[in-house]
């Protein structure tokens, strides 16, 4: 039976997780594969602290070099993240000869071109999947099941945290600030939750999907990232009454004049598959030209979903490893039709939800409107709240037709200098499937 030796750096949620899979599924492991996993050495700063499994003290270490400098271990397992001492952990492991596995989304959307590229000149792989989706097997299904395809579209709800908030809000009828206490309560939110709630963990996941599937390396601060801090109970719940659930939505399509790429809230139209992903879970659906529109589903983060994908890599590279070759499963640049350069959202086309909050006044619903026909922008439907008794503020919902973004936003403009407009205009993008 072959013997592959790993060294794991990072010993914490997922690390932890990693450890407790390959102890416990050792025997299955080696009964699938005919080779022994064998995990060599633990390097952790804070080997003392509390953990949910207990480490076994001969195989720690507080120094990571120790295993990236020792010539025995095969494959190296980052679980530190960040895109600072990580790196440096990850190119000096490549540098050693030595295979990775990394659940580090945030590195490889900022420095996957270059840790590929080392990657290909010394030939080694880097797997990857726990990236993006946590257990959900979507970098495999992208880099094989998907194949022969070329990707037309990639739509996903790659954040569990913000999936939670915004089904929570929907269920009850809460505001976000009270769900998001409650989700930092429960554990689904971190104390800083920015990353989460801000867009940019699912525009980390994003990038490194619009790596294998349009063959483009973007700049990732080009990325157009939206946040889910100012979506309100009144929009949730006029969203649900036009037949739509808003959810925070990681987007990609190939088009003849470049790549749409974009996180940001939308509306999605109820009974279909993504708005009927609640909770914490994660689902992406791909449309390929030739299998057609897909969708993967699960868990999109824990220790033992994400775990699992970081073994599933472990495994894979050991199997090459043990039959003596090499595979580098780099993604490279490839330029496919329409997806080499980054459209600017403003180029884009879609259907808007609007709310705008405005004084009980006559006329104000047909000014409006007037303004958003005179920017080409069309009325698929409205909704006005009866008025009030002795005047106030009423909210004012229009669903467009589909527009262009730069014409929504000059006229929403205008429409923002009108006196009888009392608050800040919400608008958020319609997504159909």
């Amino acid at each position: 039976m072959s013997v592959v030796n790993i060294g794991l750096i990072g010993a914490g949620t997922v690390g932890c997780g990693v450890i407790k899979v390959l102890n416990q599924n050792s025997e299955i492991i080696e009964n699938r594969t005919g080779i022994k996993l064998n995990l060599k050495t633990i390097a952790d700063n804070d080997p003392l602290r509390k953990r949910p499994i207990r480490l076994p003290k001969k195989k720690l270490t507080k120094n990571a070099q120790d295993l990236i400098n020792d010539e025995s271990i095969d494959i190296v397992v980052e679980l530190v993240g960040g895109t600072g001492i990580a790196k440096d952990f990850v190119m000096e492991s490549i540098k050693n000869g030595k295979h990775v596995v990394t659940a580090n989304k945030a590195l490889l959307a900022h420095h996957g071109k270059t840790i590929f590229s080392e990657a290909a000149k010394k030939g080694v792989e880097i797997g990857f999947e726990a990236s993006v989706g946590g257990g959900i097997p979507i970098i495999k299904s992208t880099q094989e099941s998907f194949a022969a395809n070329n990707i037309l579209s990639i739509r996903g709800i790659m954040n569990g945290t913000s999936n939670y908030i915004l089904s929570t809000m929907t269920e009850h009828g809460y505001e976000f600030d009270d769900v998001l206490k409650e989700a930092q309560e429960k554990g689904y939110a971190e104390a800083d939750p920015s990353f989460d709630i801000d867009g940019v963990d699912a525009a980390h996941k994003l990038s490194i999907l619009i790596m294998l599937s349009f063959g483009t390396f973007l700049n990732f601060d080009k990325i157009h990232v939206e946040g889910i801090r100012n979506i309100s109970s009144l929009d949730i719940a006029y969203a649900d009454e036009l037949g739509y659930k808003i959810k925070l939505l990681a987007i990609a399509k190939s088009k003849e004049a470049g790549l749409e790429a974009g996180v940001y809230p939308t509306l999605v139209k109820k009974g279909t598959q993504l708005a009927d992903v609640s909770g914490a879970f994660n689902a992406i659906y791909v449309v390929g030209d030739a299998v057609g529109p897909t969708m993967l589903y699960g868990m999109g983060a824990g220790m033992m979903p994400t775990a699992s994908a970081v073994v599933s890599d472990i495994i894979g590279v050991a199997k090459h490893l043990s039959l003596g070759n090499t595979h580098p499963t780099t993604p490279r640049p490839y330029g496919s039709k329409g997806s080499s350069s980054l459209i600017n959202m403003r180029e884009t086309s879609t259907k808007y939800y609007l709310r705008f909050q405005a004084a009980d006044i006559p006329g104000i619903l047909g000014n409006i409107t007037s303004c958003l026909g005179k920017n080409n922008i069309s009325i698929e439907s409205v909704i006005q709240k009866s008025r009030h008794l002795g005047g106030g503020d009423v909210p004012i919902v229009i669903m467009t037709h589909e527009a262009r973004e730069e014409d929504l936003l000059l006229a929403l403009k205008q429409i923002g200098r009108f006196k009888a407009i009392t608050g800040k205009t919400s608008f958020i993008r319609i997504e159909e499937l």
